[in-house]
């Protein structure tokens, strides 16, 4: 039996770092990765599939609205495609928000839930420049959130 690892956390909060690791231990996290940017110049980590999958499921490029409803999207065919390999996973952070579409569909995953400090994850986004950091903070909260309900769903 193939174990998928699923990457949860919000942007900024060491999810690239994460998923390096697991891709340098061996983990297939996907063919093509979402190249480095000049904040994350060793790459993202992001499997191109599971991005453009969620941008379909949250109907546009989209990560700063938590609370945005999710299309009735099939992510059968891509797991079931991914799924070929001892070891794979992915990561894309906008996975927290749309892992109810793939939950069910995952044989035994194994979740890696990333917390950070909230304020830490709020500077680093501000930085950057796609929000303030009042936003990012409310932002870095209301992923932690997620993360949390979708844990006590299914795991307590």
């Amino acid at each position: 039996m193939n174990k998928t690892f699923v990457i949860l956390g919000c942007h900024r909060s060491a999810s690239s770092l994460v998923a390096k690791a697991l891709h340098e231990a061996g983990v297939h996290m996907g063919d093509e990765l979402l190249s480095g940017l000049p904040d994350n110049p060793e790459g993202h980590f992001e499997d191109m599939d599971f991005l453009k999958k969620n941008v379909e499921i949250l109907d546009g490029d989209v990560w700063n609205d938590v609370n945005r409803p999710l299309q009735d999207i099939d992510t059968t065919a891509l797991i079931k495609e991914k799924n070929n390999v001892p070891l794979w996973g992915w990561k894309d952070p906008r996975t927290t928000l749309t892992i109810e579409k793939y939950y069910g569909h995952l044989d035994d995953p194994i979740i890696v839930s990333l917390f950070r400090k909230p304020e830490h994850v709020a500077r680093s986004m501000a930085k950057r420049g796609d929000v303030t950091e009042e936003e990012a903070l409310s932002l870095a909260k209301a992923y932690n959130r997620k993360i949390i309900d979708f844990l006590s769903k299914h795991f307590v």
